[in-house]
């Protein structure tokens, strides 16, 4: 009996010992690394945006800048009631958009878990400044 159990247990260790050890990845492990790649892959997406949004709001205070420039100039030929009131609204203006470069520079250094919040908040003071340049046209004209 003793021979047969020793027998039994030699014929299983030769088996085990001849099978392959599969060192291929498991189902398990390429589902996470593939979740990891696409969470880098979503990373590195969201950080282009971020930078193609900041690059076009970038161009967008430039063209603003050379609006509030033509104002100026535009202005400079005024006199009196009129130089005055061109005077005050485009210092509102300039005020204005020293808030929206405020919020630019904020935006700029948001992490990706702040993004949406600072992005909301620069959205806000952009259409407050697009707004406050619309009325200034209106009364340089």
């Amino acid at each position: 009996m003793k021979s047969r159990n020793y027998l039994a247990i030699l014929s299983m260790a030769a088996a085990l010992a001849g099978c392959k050890q599969d060192n291929s990845p498991t189902p398990a492990t390429t589902n996470n690394s593939s979740l990891n790649q696409q969470a880098k892959d979503a990373m590195d997406s969201a950080e282009q945006s971020k930078d193609q949004f900041l690059a076009a709001m970038k161009k967008k205070m430039q063209a603003l800048d050379a609006q509030i420039k033509d104002l100026s100039d535009k202005s400079a030929s005024y006199t009196d009631d009129a130089k005055a009131q061109a005077d005050k609204t485009l210092a509102k203006l300039r005020s204005q958009r020293d808030i929206v470069q405020q919020k630019y520079n904020d935006l700029k250094q948001s992490g990706q878990d702040a993004w949406d919040k600072t992005k909301a908040a620069f959205s806000a003071a952009w259409d407050d400044m697009e707004k406050a340049c619309e009325d200034a046209k209106a009364k340089f004209q």
